[in-house]
């Protein structure tokens, strides 16, 4: 049993509308409109997460990477 939150292709973004989703599955088969240019990126609809896990064994999970410590990520920036 997986969890689309646990997900590293699930994306949480802000601006739902009802014409177009924007919270939802972003891996590139299951999406509904993708775009291969960056500056389209706005215009992709992501899969409906709801009805791809709906049995709750997502064929596509992928876990998502554990987030770098804070120091981690001060020295990283320091460094660069």
């Amino acid at each position: 049993m997986v969890e689309c939150k646990d997900c590293r292709h699930f994306h949480v973004r802000p601006g739902d509308t009802v014409w177009k989703r924007k919270t939802g599955c972003y891996h590139p088969e299951l999406m509904e409109q993708s775009q291969s240019d960056g500056f389209l990126k706005e215009q992709e609809i992501p899969g409906d997460a709801a009805k791809i896990n709906a049995d709750r064994k997502c064929p596509k999970f992928e876990v998502k990477p554990a987030r770098e410590s804070w120091v981690a990520r001060v020295t990283r920036a320091i460094r660069a």
